[in-house]
């Protein structure tokens, strides 16, 4: 399988930004590597900006698992989320 990376922004709100929705992820998917690039966690939303890493299947069900979860999953557009 291909491994892949992918670079996203995640929305949280409705209630999701108080549920541990990437610890959920990881414990279905644990081989998906994520890495929190940038987050803005506040009461009513939090936006965060992630990197996702692993075989191209499971990043995708990942991904969709969190889309199931309330999460709005955004690809990054353009150059690098954060220099560094």
């Amino acid at each position: 399988m291909p491994k892949t990376e992918k670079r996203c922004w995640l929305t949280f709100e409705g209630g999701c930004q108080d549920e541990p929705c990437l610890w959920r992820m990881a414990r279905r998917f644990p081989d998906v590597v994520f890495d929190v690039r940038q987050a803005s966690v506040g009461k009513a939303i939090g936006i965060m900006a992630l990197k996702f890493e692993g075989e191209q299947t499971d990043v995708e069900a990942a991904l969709a698992y969190l889309v199931e979860m309330g999460v709005r999953v955004d690809p990054v557009q353009g150059g690098s989320m954060v220099a560094g």
